[in-house]
């Protein structure tokens, strides 16, 4: 496909993109012939070429005027805005929101309606309970924030004597073992539609990643069949049941050798982290149909049968070559400045997947536990994805440190990368959980 960015200065925004990081979703936003204009924590080099930029900062009144100057246009929001409902509010006074309204956020983040919602599904939340039950086991359950995103501020209970949670600001979900999975949806009126499933990064410590913290993924598109019906129940159900409208995500855990081997851990009701790594396989503009499916709840006539021809298009697209994807998202494990890093600009090609996105300005403070940039892996197979990406990483990792970069060597997203060496098994180990020395699945699979 020979999509091409046609975002410049002089055009005029129709899509309005709030959230901690949105480079991902503006580029998304671009390959669906919009023209974003993001609110922005980072305002990285390659966001600014992408579109209008202003900086989201912690104090709301100090950019919310700016919105207020825009003229009306639909917007949507990225990750953690779904956990400021009042700021979801004010924005949507005067723009179109299309997604997750206040009302659907209070149900679909609720542990404890999801988890009633899907008592008799074949895929059941991850046992919940309040934060002051004192279970008998309490070494095997987790203590987690009610409003959080990327997997911050979780911890096994106990693991912090002397802490005090609240009731009300957090709960206890039972621990379980296996792979981080995360499947996307996007919600129609007429069907929700499983657009593709991938294996989540969290905690891992070679990315600089907190224990449970979110750092990327790879995909396993297309979903296996022996999971797909279930996944599809799962989507349905919790897209009925809260009325989530478009793209959501569902965080599961998946234990292949357990009684039930999939569990819902949690639903993110937005575009998530890994959404573009499903559009850039499939080379079909997402973002495009989650409007398409939003607009369809406002007006059922406007968009006939859009889930149907989604459905069409992603299976014409898993017939022909594709790639698996990955992407590491790498934190700074120490305050550093971001050292000087090649931007060679957005490329004509809309869907060519970068070496590395979300580029700080030279210079930029980047305070320890936060994200220095996003890197990729392509390959045909998961492996191979994940041993350029490890490559990748190491890279980058040594920019950061030394404020150079390495010379390339033999980097080839296309072709075999070769033996794994030792330090790459012990790169992968890490993927899938934030248990030191637990093995992934790819390294125990024949494959």
């Amino acid at each position: 496909m020979n999509s091409q960015f046609t975002h410049s200065e002089t055009d005029a925004a129709n899509l309005l993109i709030a959230g901690a990081s949105t480079r991902a979703a503006a580029a998304s936003a671009l390959r669906a012939g919009m023209r974003p204009v993001c609110v922005d924590q980072f305002g990285d080099q390659d966001l600014h070429a992408l579109a209008r930029v202003i900086p989201r900062t912690s104090a709301p009144n100090d950019w919310l005027h700016e919105l207020a100057a825009l003229e009306p246009m639909e917007w949507i929001f990225t990750g953690a805005v779904e956990n400021q409902s009042e700021l979801i509010a004010q924005i949507s006074a005067q723009h179109t929101l299309r997604g997750c309204d206040p009302d659907c956020l209070s149900r679909v983040r609720d542990p404890f309606f999801l988890q009633t919602l899907l008592s008799d599904n074949s895929i059941r939340m991850s046992p919940c309970l309040p934060v002051e039950a004192k279970p008998a086991d309490a070494k095997n359950w987790l203590l987690k924030p009610l409003e959080s995103a990327a997997g911050q501020g979780i911890h096994f209970v106990g693991e912090r004597p002397g802490e005090n949670a609240p009731a009300g600001y957090c709960y206890l979900q039972r621990y379980q073992s296996g792979a981080p999975l995360s499947a996307l949806f996007i919600a129609f009126p007429e069907a929700v539609v499983l657009v593709g499933m991938a294996l989540q990064f969290c905690g891992n410590p070679t990315l600089g990643a907190a224990a449970f913290q979110f750092c990327g993924g790879v995909t396993i598109s297309p979903v296996p069949d022996g999971l797909r019906s279930d996944l599809e129940e799962l989507g349905t159900t919790v897209a009925r049941g809260s009325g989530i409208q478009g793209l959501f995500g569902c965080d599961l855990i998946g234990s292949p050798d357990d009684e039930e081997p999939l569990w819902l851990t949690e639903v993110n009701p937005r575009y998530t982290g890994l959404t573009e790594l499903f559009e850039l396989q499939s080379q079909v503009p997402l973002l495009g149909w989650h409007l398409k499916a939003c607009r369809s709840f406002a007006d059922p006539a406007a968009e006939p049968d859009t889930a149907g021809e989604l459905k069409t298009q992603l299976e014409r697209a898993f017939r022909e070559p594709f790639q698996q994807i990955s992407k590491g998202i790498l934190y700074a494990q120490r305050d550093r400045t971001a050292p000087e890093i090649r931007f060679s600009g957005i490329p004509d090609d809309c869907y060519a997947i970068p070496e590395s996105a979300d580029l700080p300005y030279p210079g930029t403070l980047i305070p320890r536990g936060t994200p220095f940039c996003s890197v990729y892996g392509t390959g045909k197979n998961p492996r191979e994805s994940l041993q350029v990406l490890a490559r990748r990483v190491n890279k980058y990792q040594q920019l950061l440190a030394a404020g150079e970069l390495p010379e390339e060597s033999g980097d080839n997203p296309h072709t075999s990368p070769g033996t794994v060496k030792e330090p790459e098994n012990l790169f992968f180990s890490r993927f899938f959980s934030s248990v030191p020395g637990r093995l992934s699945f790819l390294e125990e699979s024949p494959d």
